[in-house]
C-alpha cells in the first residue's frame, strides 16, 4: 500500500515539474512576442484603408480595422512585411521589434485600378476628389446603423428630403435641394456609377433600389462635377457604392430578425488571389411591412470579378439580378383612418412584382504613363407588373352600405360603434355591380450603352494639369401597358386599354479640365446631350386600315443641349474654399417629352405639328467650405447654394405648368463632426432651406375633379382667390357638360361647389410667395458616436420642418387626405454593437438597432394626391442580428 502510494506522489511530482516547465516555456515565449502597430492610407487622398493585408511570413498576419489601423503580435527580432489592398500596389515593410510603431504607411493606387473596386474608410462626409459639393456616407456609418432601408441614412444627408412611402423604399422617394420627390423622378440614380433607374431618360423613375445590405458606402453629388454624369443632373445624383472583393478569402453570413416578421439574410464568399477579385453575394428579404397588406419579399443575386491582367491592363465584371413580390398599394388613408388606426390598409389584392437583371464591363488600359482609356459597357433588363385595386373614397357612416356586410365584416370592421361627421370619409375598393376590380400597370424596360473615358496628365504653369473626356452611346426602350379586370380584385389578366412604346437613343459626352496653380483649382467642364425619342400609341397604329409600316404613328422628339459649368477652390491648411456654377437639365420624358411649346405656353401637339419641348434647365451657383479644425478634432463642411430652374413643366402628380415655370431654391447645408471626449463623438447634419415659384401658370388636374374638400379647404381655397383675384382663372360648369371663365370679382361658397377647374398664375402681381412643394425649411440630423475597444453605439435625432404638399401650399387638410401642409415631426435612432474576436481571424458582430424610438406616428407624405391620401410613418421597429465574418 505504501509503495502504491510513493508511486503515485512520485508521478504526480514529475507531472508537476512538466507543468512548471510549460509555464516557464509559455511564458517566455509571450514574453518575448512584441506588439507592432501602424496605420494602412492611400498614398494620395492620405484615407485610411479597410482591410489592407499585413503578410508576414513565416509568422501570417492580419487586417486593418475600420481606422486602416493594424496591430499584430511577433517574437523579437526582424521581418519583412508585404502590405496588399485590391487596386493598390504592394509595398514591402521592415519591421524590427525594437521599433514597434510602423507609423503611418501609404500604399499607391495602381494606374490600371478602377473606381468601381475601390471604397474609402475616410471618416470625411465629402469626397475629396470631387469638385464642388457633395456628401458621403461612409463604410463605418452603414455598419451602424443596419439600415433597413436606403431612405433611412439619405434623409441625414444636407440637401435632402425624404416623401414617405411604404417604408422599405423599394421606390425611393428622394428629393435634393427642392426636387420633387416622387419616385427620385428628378434625381440621377446610379450604382457603382452605371444608371440604375429603369430608364434614365424616358421614365426615370425609381421602380428599382439595390437593396441596403449590400451598400458599402453612399455618394451625393450637388456640385458642378454633375455634369460627367447625366441625364437628370439639375438637382443631385446618388451612388450606390457596392461591396468590394474582400482582401483575404472570406466567408461572411449575416441574419437579421425584427418585429414585423421583420428578416434579412446575407450570404456571400470572396478573396483576392494575385492579381484577381471576386466576389459572390446573395441577399434575401421579407417583411410583413407598417401597415397591413403591405408586405414585402425580395431576392437580390450579385457577383463580380475584378483582374489586373498586366501592368496597363484591367478589366471588371459585375452581374446581378432582383426580384420582387410586394404587397404594394398606390393608395393609403384618410385623415380619418389615420386618427383611429393608420397601419389600416384593406386593399389586400394590390401586388407588384418586378424583376431586373443588370451587367458591367469595365476594361482600362494605359497606353503610357500618363494616359488611360476606361471603356464601359452597361445594360439592364427589367420588368413589372403593378396590380392595383380600383378604389373609392367614401363617407364613414356609409361605407357598409356601400361595399356590403360580407366585404365590411372581413376589412372594415375597426369602423363598427364609432360616431362619424360628415367630413369623414374612408379609402375603399371600388364595388360596382357587386364585386371589385383591379387595373395593372404593366412596364418593360431595356437600357444599354458603351461610354468610352479618356483620362490624361499634362503639365503646365509648373504644375502637372489633368484633362477628361468622356463619350456615351446610350439606348432605352419602354413598353407601357395599362390593363383593367372589371370583375375581380384578385384578377391577374385583363384587357389592354393602352399600348404605348417608346425608343430613344442618345450621344453624349463632357470635357473636364483641372487647372492646378499653386493652391488653386480651376476645372471648366462642358457637356453635351444630343436626344432622338418617339413615342408611339400602338392601339391608334393598329386600327388605321391604311397603315403602312410598323413606324407609322411615331411621334419624335429630337433635341441638343450644351451644359457648362466651372468650379474654383483654394486650399490651405485647414481644408478648401470652394465656389462652382453649372447648367443643368431634366430631360423631357415620358410625362412632358412629347409637347409642343410656343412663347412659354404648353400644349399637346395638334395633327401635323412638331413636337419642340425643351428640357427643364436650372443655373446652380454655390460657395463653400471643407476640411478641418481644432488639430483634426473636428471635420466637416458648409455650403449655400442658390439654384434658379426655367422650363419648369412637371410640378408634380397631375400639377402642370401651362405656361412654363420659374422656381428657386436656396439654402444653408451644413455637416460636421466633432471628437467631444475620446471615443466620444458628436455630429449634425443641417439643412436651412427656402424654395418660391417665380413665375408660370400651374393647372391642378386633380384639385377639383378627384379631392374630396373639408370646410377648412374649400374656405382656405376661396380666401386665396379673393385676395388675389388676378392671380386665380376660374372655370366653372356650364351645366351642359362644359365649362365657361368665372368672371365675378368675389367667389362665394355656393361657386365653389360649381369650380371645374383653376389656373393659378404666379410672379409679380400674381401669387408671388408660394413655395415648391416638399421643401422644409428645416431639416436636422444629430447625434452622438461612442466606441470603446470592441463595443460600438450611438443616439441620433431627425427634425424634419412643416413641408407643403402642393404649389396652392394649403395649410388645412381636406376630407380624403389629398392635400394640406405635413406638420413638422421629429424621430429618435439608437444602436449598439459588439465584436467578439475569433480564433483563425473569425470575428462575430452582434447588434441591435431601434428605429423611430418614440414611435411618434406622422404624416410622412401625400405621395399620389387624390389617388392616396396620407401616406403614415414613424413606427418603431427593433431589429438584432449577428453577422460572422470565416
Amino acid at each position: 500500500m505504501v509503495t502504491h502510494c510513493s508511486i503515485i506522489q512520485m508521478k504526480i511530482k514529475n507531472v508537476t515539474k512538466v507543468v512548471v516547465v510549460l509555464l516557464v516555456f509559455l511564458q517566455s515565449q509571450l514574453s518575448a512576442q512584441v506588439s507592432i502597430s501602424g496605420k494602412v492610407i492611400d498614398e494620395e487622398s492620405e484615407e485610411p484603408l479597410v482591410g489592407a493585408q499585413v503578410v508576414v511570413e513565416p509568422e501570417g498576419g492580419t487586417v486593418t480595422d475600420n481606422n486602416g489601423v493594424f496591430l499584430l503580435k511577433l517574437k523579437e527580432g526582424a521581418y519583412s512585411a508585404i502590405i496588399k489592398y485590391l487596386g493598390y500596389e504592394d509595398k514591402s515593410v521592415a519591421i524590427n521589434t525594437q521599433n514597434p510603431n510602423l507609423g503611418t504607411i501609404s500604399i499607391q493606387l495602381s494606374s490600371t485600378t478602377l473606381d468601381e473596386v475601390i471604397v474609402s474608410a475616410s471618416p470625411n462626409s465629402y469626397r475629396r476628389d470631387f469638385k464642388g459639393s457633395n456628401f458621403r456616407i461612409n463604410p463605418i456609418a452603414l455598419k451602424n446603423s443596419n439600415p433597413i432601408s436606403t431612405e433611412e441614412v439619405l434623409r441625414t444627408v444636407p440637401g435632402t428630403n425624404i416623401v414617405g412611402d411604404m417604408g422599405l423604399s423599394n421606390r425611393p422617394n428622394i428629393s435634393i435641394r427642392g426636387s420633387w420627390g416622387r419616385r427620385s423622378k428628378k434625381v440621377l440614380l446610379m450604382e457603382d456609377g452605371s444608371p440604375s433607374a429603369p430608364a434614365p431618360y424616358i421614365a426615370p423613375g425609381a421602380y428599382y433600389n439595390p437593396v441596403s445590405d449590400r451598400i458599402t458606402a453612399i455618394e451625393v453629388y450637388k456640385g458642378a462635377d454633375m455634369l460627367r454624369f447625366g441625364p437628370n443632373n439639375m438637382y443631385g445624383a446618388i451612388n450606390y457604392v457596392t461591396a468590394l472583393p474582400p482582401q483575404k478569402p472570406e466567408l461572411r453570413v449575416k441574419l437579421i430578425g425584427g418585429q414585423r416578421n421583420y428578416t434579412t439574410g446575407l450570404l456571400s464568399y470572396g478573396g483576392t488571389w494575385n492579381n484577381l477579385g471576386a466576389l459572390v453575394e446573395g441577399v434575401y428579404k421579407k417583411f410583413d411591412g407598417f401597415t397591413n397588406n403591405s408586405s414585402v419579399e425580395l431576392l437580390n443575386l450579385n457577383a463580380k470579378v475584378f483582374a489586373k491582367l498586366s501592368n496597363t491592363q484591367s478589366l471588371y465584371f459585375k452581374v446581378s439580378g432582383q426580384f420582387e413580390d410586394n404587397q404594394a398599394s398606390l393608395s393609403s388613408i384618410t385623415p380619418f383612418t389615420f386618427g383611429i388606426d393608420p397601419e389600416q390598409n384593406p386593399l389586400d389584392a394590390d401586388q407588384f412584382t418586378m424583376r431586373r437583371y443588370g451587367m458591367d464591363i469595365i476594361h482600362k488600359w494605359l497606353p503610357n504613363a500618363r494616359t488611360s482609356f476606361t471603356s464601359k459597357l452597361y445594360a439592364s433588363d427589367f420588368e413589372r407588373d403593378w396590380w392595383r385595386q380600383t378604389t373609392a373614397k367614401v363617407r364613414a357612416s356609409e361605407v357598409q352600405a356601400y361595399v356590403g356586410d360580407a366585404i365590411f365584416n372581413e376589412r372594415y370592421r375597426y369602423l363598427n360603434g364609432l360616431d362619424f361627421s360628415d367630413e369623414d370619409y374612408v379609402i375603399v375598393g371600388r364595388v360596382q355591380n357587386g364585386t371589385e376590380s383591379t387595373t395593372d400597370s404593366r412596364w418593360a424596360y431595356t437600357v444599354s450603352g458603351i461610354k468610352e473615358t479618356m483620362d490624361m496628365d499634362w503639365d503646365a504653369f509648373g504644375e502637372t494639369q489633368h484633362v477628361e473626356v468622356g463619350l456615351n452611346f446610350h439606348r432605352e426602350t419602354f413598353k407601357d401597358r395599362f390593363l383593367q379586370a372589371p370583375n375581380s380584385r384578385w384578377a391577374r389578366h385583363g384587357d389592354i386599354t393602352t399600348d404605348l412604346w417608346y425608343r430613344l437613343w442618345s450621344i453624349n459626352g463632357f470635357v473636364r479640365n483641372e487647372f492646378n496653380i499653386n493652391k488653386w483649382g480651376i476645372t471648366p467642364i462642358v457637356r453635351f446631350d444630343h436626344v432622338d425619342m418617339f413615342r408611339q400609341n400602338l392601339i391608334t397604329a393598329s386600327q388605321n386600315p391604311n397603315l403602312g409600316g410598323t413606324g407609322e404613328g411615331r411621334e419624335p422628339n429630337v433635341y441638343t443641349q450644351f451644359l457648362p459649368g466651372l468650379t474654383v477652390d483654394y486650399d490651405f491648411p485647414q481644408g478648401e474654399l470652394f465656389a462652382s456654377i453649372y447648367e443643368g437639365m431634366i430631360a423631357p420624358s415620358k410625362v412632358f417629352g412629347f409637347l409642343v411649346e410656343q412663347d412659354g405656353v404648353v400644349t399637346n401637339p395638334l395633327a401635323g405639328e412638331s413636337i419642340n419641348i425643351d428640357p427643364e434647365l436650372s443655373w446652380n451657383r454655390e460657395i463653400g467650405w471643407r476640411g478641418s479644425l481644432m488639430n483634426n478634432k473636428m471635420n466637416g463642411q458648409i455650403t449655400y447654394f442658390n439654384n434658379t430652374s426655367r422650363n419648369f413643366y412637371a410640378g408634380g402628380r397631375n400639377e402642370v405648368f401651362e405656361e412654363l415655370g420659374k422656381i428657386n431654391v436656396q439654402g444653408l447645408e451644413l455637416s460636421f463632426t466633432a471628437e467631444l471626449l475620446r471615443r466620444l463623438n458628436f455630429f449634425a447634419n443641417v439643412t436651412v432651406l427656402h424654395s418660391k415659384v417665380l413665375e408660370g401658370k400651374l393647372l391642378d388636374k386633380d384639385l377639383f375633379s378627384q379631392v374630396v374638400h373639408s370646410a377648412a379647404t374649400s374656405g382656405e381655397f376661396i380666401d386665396k382667390v379673393n385676395a388675389n383675384r388676378g392671380a386665380y382663372e376660374i372655370y366653372v360648369s356650364d351645366g351642359n357638360g362644359g365649362e365657361t371663365l368665372f368672371t365675378d370679382p368675389t367667389l362665394t361658397t355656393s361657386d365653389f361647389q360649381n369650380i371645374t377647374k383653376s389656373v393659378i398664375a404666379f410672379g409679380d402681381g400674381k401669387e408671388e410667395n408660394t413655395e415648391a412643394p416638399y421643401t422644409p425649411n428645416i431639416n436636422l440630423n444629430l447625434g452622438f458616436n461612442y466606441d470603446w475597444k470592441k463595443l460600438s453605439g450611438g443616439i441620433s435625432g431627425q427634425y424634419v420642418d412643416d413641408q407643403f404638399t402642393e404649389f396652392h401650399n394649403f395649410k388645412n387638410e381636406s376630407a380624403d387626405g389629398a392635400i394640406g401642409q405635413l406638420p413638422s415631426y421629429f424621430t429618435m435612432d439608437a444602436f449598439l454593437n459588439y465584436r467578439f474576436d475569433m480564433p483563425n481571424g473569425t470575428q462575430l458582430k452582434v447588434f441591435v438597432n431601434g428605429k423611430n424610438l418614440t414611435n411618434d406616428i406622422y404624416r410622412a407624405s401625400r405621395l399620389n394626391r387624390a389617388t392616396s391620401g396620407v401616406f403614415p410613418g414613424g413606427f418603431r421597429q427593433i431589429i438584432v442580428g449577428a453577422e460572422i465574418t470565416i
